[in-house]
């Protein structure tokens, strides 16, 4: 039997689902797809930081069965989108002081750092696909109470911050990973790149990271009749950045192509209210230049709270699902009647406890979004039309 650091998982990707596993091996296990074994891929081999091997496998879209080790993969659940779970903002915060951010440690205990129950209540509610909108490395300093230093981006916090509490969840239904701002090349994105993204870009360092993996394409993911269009915004500036716009003005228009009633996912919001003006400008005003009317909404994290606003005139509506685990957000001020960018609220919800959204489908196409709290507790729900 091979020896495991985590079970196996399955990852939507631009060119359908992956199977991927990481082992102490430096060789990968076999997968056993429908009775038959084959030998997975390296996806990315072992490195000082990183000494363990991340193993890969593409699913054909005629396999009825697949596992890793013994652990079965939840293949039943590709291509459905009845039951969608939303969460953000996962990693537990340890940072330095930098600029007007105090040194913190959350503590990384299920009282102060409660993704593992989140996790946990997730996978209870049974999804068929989860989609997590960026940001799962937070340990960027190591702490002891408000004293912090940095420390080094390696395999030993990636898996604390995110794999070893999300354990039982990773292979309880498929994934679509959106890359965060704590992913950007100046920050954990060799982990990324390593680990989450399905893509096959190779890791050298941080320059070229930043000269080829900054502004990568965006793609659809087609689960059944939902379409989800994923951009990687980890870079984008919450101030505007006017070198930017056209960049992210290019993506979004490359996504025209998926279906009315799409879902937008990226990690920075395009319109949300905060106390630290963290929605992205930048996003904003590439929006402007492309706008996707026939999106039914934008999904996103970056702001540590969970938000639902509506628009007038039916505008896209934007949901901030950043209250996963990490250190939360003061509320923020309600916008109700205020203009965000080129549009006017017309609703605002806003949750400042940990959790995350079910999304239902009903009859009809719409969708009912709850807003889940971290014990399963539903705290809101709205619906929307297809």
């Amino acid at each position: 039997m091979w020896k495991l650091l985590l079970a196996a998982w399955i990852a939507y990707g631009p060119t359908g689902p992956i199977a991927r596993t990481i082992v102490k091996s430096d060789d990968c296990p076999p997968i056993v797809i429908d009775g038959t074994p084959s030998k997975m891929q390296v996806h990315a081999a072992k490195s000082t930081d990183y000494p363990v091997t991340v193993c890969e496998a593409a699913i054909a879209p005629e396999v009825k069965s697949a596992s890793i080790d013994g652990e079965e993969l939840p293949l039943k659940k590709l291509n459905r989108a009845e039951k969608v779970a939303i969460v953000g903002d996962t990693g537990c915060r340890m940072r330095t002081a930098k600029g007007q951010y105090p040194a913190q440690n959350q503590g990384c205990v299920p009282a102060t750092w409660p993704f593992q129950e989140v996790a946990g209540t997730i996978a209870k509610w049974d999804p068929d696909v989860i989609l997590h909108v960026g940001d799962y490395y937070y340990r960027e300093a190591a702490c002891k109470g408000t004293n912090c230093v940095p420390a080094k981006y390696n395999w030993n916090r990636w898996n604390a911050d995110f794999f070893a509490p999300a354990t039982k969840l990773l292979p309880h239904a498929p994934w679509i990973f959106v890359r965060g701002n704590h992913e950007m090349c100046s920050r954990a994105a060799e982990g990324w790149v390593r680990f989450l993204d399905p893509r096959s870009y190779l890791w050298e360092n941080v320059q070229t990271c930043t000269s080829n993996l900054t502004y990568t394409p965006p793609y659809v993911v087609s689960l059944g009749a939902l379409d989800v269009a994923v951009v990687d915004s980890s870079a984008a500036d919450d101030a505007l950045d006017q070198a930017q716009v056209p960049i992210y003005a290019g993506q979004l228009a490359l996504l025209r192509k998926a279906r009315p009633g799409a879902w937008l996912t990226q990690h920075h919001p395009y319109w949300a209210a905060s106390g630290s003006e963290e929605d992205s400008d930048t996003m904003a005003a590439a929006w402007e230049q492309s706008p996707l009317p026939q999106m039914a909404g934008v999904f996103t994290g970056h702001i540590h709270l969970l938000e639902i606003l509506n628009f007038t005139n039916n505008e896209v509506p934007q949901f901030v699902v950043g209250n996963g685990g990490t250190a939360l957000d003061a509320p923020a001020t309600d916008p109700t009647g205020t203009s965000l960018g080129e549009r006017t609220v017309k609703t605002f919800y806003q949750d400042d406890d940990f959790g995350f959204i079910a999304a239902t489908r009903v009859e009809g196409g719409g969708w009912k979004f709850d807003v889940v709290d971290k014990q399963g507790k539903v705290q809101y729900s709205t619906t929307s039309s297809p």
